[in-house]
């Protein structure tokens, strides 16, 4: 499932943030482009973190943003933006983050199987450094596809 909610419009390498919330902005603003989100999503996801804190950091240098899907879904979809220097959601133990995620979930259920196979990347920290440290988008998809198979 996860293999086929990126393509090279929603993944973006060596981008440069001032903080986590132009990092949710740019991350999100990839999924409005391809029309999978209206521009509300974003402000839900940013809003969620700003009144519930930064659950959003799932380990060490990575954030899932996400919205309920009726805060602007068009359809299911996913975005991965790499970070140059990562920003900091005051985790003293997961900070720095490098690695911004956003889930559009089109239902309550249809994204349980896409955070199946992020599971299986979330857990395996050198699946995460090498996704950090790729030069390309299809570095970042054999990573992903090695953990999927």
């Amino acid at each position: 499932m996860l293999l086929e909610l990126f393509n090279e419009q929603t993944v973006k390498i060596h981008q440069s943030v001032k903080d986590w919330i132009e990092a949710g902005h740019v991350a999100g603003d990839l999924l409005v482009k391809e029309n999978i989100v209206e521009p509300k999503f974003i402000d839900a996801m940013i809003e969620s973190v700003k009144k519930f804190g930064p659950y959003i950091v799932l380990t060490e240098g990575v954030a899932l943003f996400h919205a309920r899907p009726n805060e602007g879904v068009i359809k299911m979809g996913m975005s991965l933006v790499v970070l140059k220097e990562g920003v900091s959601f005051n985790v003293p133990d997961k900070d720095p983050v490098y690695l911004i995620f956003v889930l559009a979930p089109e239902n309550n259920e249809s994204h349980l199987a896409a955070l199946a196979d992020f599971a299986k990347i979330l857990e395996d920290s050198e699946a995460i450094n090498k996704i950090k440290n790729a030069q390309n988008y299809d570095e970042i998809m054999d990573v992903v596809k090695s953990k999927l198979q």
